[in-house]
């Protein structure tokens, strides 16, 4: 029996991790970590969890003795760089050489931005390249991680999505429309987004059915798209209001530009873990015949 202890589990996908290792027979303890939003805790036992520097993350840690740790905590784009690289680097090497002392299966969650967008598709292998922000704060985690914890596993994912509940970027983009500010959405940027439950599954097989899998792994959706035709799709799933709104730029306009193609190769997932890597299209079909 597994002890889990899951970091970020008061976020979006934290929330649908827990709720999966909760319903598996072969937990003995889910320790469900938070630094914030207690409320938005909804399997395992909470666990106050904080990657900043002058936290207690050891003693928190070791007193809750897991045997697998899932880190998917982390700062979002957009935040104080340096305070991405305390959270997104630091914490995370914290955690991982905590994990590496007591002994426990580290499953670490990057991103695809770790890659500069240059030499697409990329490989589970290929090196990251970014070079600044929320990327290269990833990229500097993945690294820590691999230097503290040689047997760890790290999973890059594209952006994450659901249909159960309205994820990060939609959700801001229906409050700028809301608002009557604009949205822009890239058309020469290319992901290949992810359904958060096949994430949440990929993250609890590595963690707890192939203990022995270290290194870098891509799990992302079989479907490419472009960010505005990504942005558009969820947008309508979810009846947002003045979508019609939403204008069509060039993200390679743009000084510097963000990282254009993050094209990834997602088959050594589909192979090892013996799941599905479905696309954004793919998905949303099953889900209006649910709601049909």
């Amino acid at each position: 029996m597994a002890c889990l202890l899951l970091t970020g589990a008061s976020g979006y996908l934290g929330r649908r991790v827990a709720l999966r290792v909760a319903a598996r027979a072969d937990i003995e303890q889910l320790w469900a970590g938070y630094s914030r939003s207690l409320d938005r805790v909804v399997a395992g036992e909470p666990l106050r969890v904080s990657l900043d520097s002058g936290s207690q993350l050891e003693t928190v840690i070791r007193e809750a003795a897991p045997t697998c740790i899932i880190h998917t905590a982390a700062l979002n784009p957009g935040g104080d760089p340096a305070r991405m690289t305390e959270i997104n680097r630091d914490g995370s090497r914290r955690v991982a050489e905590i994990a590496r002392e007591i002994g426990a299966r580290l499953v670490h969650v990057s991103s695809d931005v770790v890659h500069d967008g240059t030499r697409a598709p990329y490989g589970d292998a290929d090196p990251p390249s970014a070079r600044r922000g929320y990327g290269l704060s990833k990229a500097e985690a993945e690294a820590a991680v691999i230097r503290a914890h040689r047997d760890a596993a790290i999973v890059r994912p594209s952006l994450i999505y659901g249909l159960e509940e309205m994820d990060r970027g939609t959700e801001g983009f229906a409050a700028r429309l809301a608002a009557g500010e604009p949205v822009r959405l890239f058309r020469d940027e290319l992901r290949q987004p992810v359904w958060v439950e096949s994430l949440a599954e990929a993250l609890i097989s590595l963690a707890l059915d192939h203990p022995d899998f270290s290194g870098t792994l891509n799990v992302v959706g079989d479907q490419v798209l472009s960010r505005e035709e990504y942005g558009r799709r969820m947008l309508e799933w979810w009846g947002v209001e003045g979508r019609e709104q939403v204008e069509s730029i060039l993200a390679g306009d743009l000084v510097p530009p963000p990282p254009l193609d993050l094209r990834m190769e997602n088959g050594a997932a589909k192979r090892i873990l013996g799941i599905e890597l479905p696309g954004v299209d793919a998905v949303l079909q099953v889900g209006r015949r649910s709601r049909d």
